[in-house]
């Protein structure tokens, strides 16, 4: 008698859950970063807490980076990163943003020192933001239209000195 009443409980939970599951189907529940539409308006605070957002940089390409300190991967593109924004940072049409994930703000500084890289570093309070766009890892790179609207999404590390990157911030930067 127990095993059929677990197994009817059972049942019930599982028909509430794709009732549930098929309320949702082919809306998303939160907003999240698609090729082709407009990113999530996003907030972050810089290291001296001064709060930056995405109404900042309406009318430029925005290239924004989620990477951390403990990161392999962060770490190895981290060097052609660096040139890249060396290479762009006196471009006001294009603004680099990269943002801390899951990261101590003092290993991530003494990494930056370190290696003196002077990338820009924001900080997602929360990892509001990551949950916003959809992240799942990092690092992870999203290049974002003048208009505000997610051009690409790029997981893993880049070649930030390659032709394809060098390509694409060009066509970018090229539209209207």
């Amino acid at each position: 008698m127990k095993t059929k009443m677990i197994i009817f409980m059972l049942i019930i939970a599982a028909g509430m859950f794709i009732v549930q599951a098929g309320r949702h189907e082919g809306k998303r529940t939160s907003k999240q970063a698609v090729e082709g539409q407009e990113v999530p308006l996003f907030k972050f605070s810089t290291l001296d807490k001064k709060v930056i957002s995405a109404e900042d940089y309406r009318g430029r390409v925005v290239v924004l980076n989620f990477w951390a300190s403990w990161c392999t991967s962060c770490i190895g593109e981290m060097p052609s990163f660096q040139r890249f924004y060396e290479t762009n940072k006196s471009n006001s049409s294009l603004a680099v943003i990269t943002v801390l994930y899951r990261d101590s703000i003092e290993e991530a500084m003494k990494f930056m020192t370190k290696n003196k890289y002077d990338l820009p570093v924001f900080l997602d309070e929360k990892s509001a933001n990551a949950r916003a766009f959809g992240l799942t890892g990092v690092p992870e790179t999203f290049f974002i239209d003048k208009q505000g609207k997610l051009f690409k999404k790029i997981l893993g590390p880049i070649e930030w000195e390659s032709a394809a990157i060098k390509d694409l911030v060009n066509e970018l930067l090229s539209k209207g």
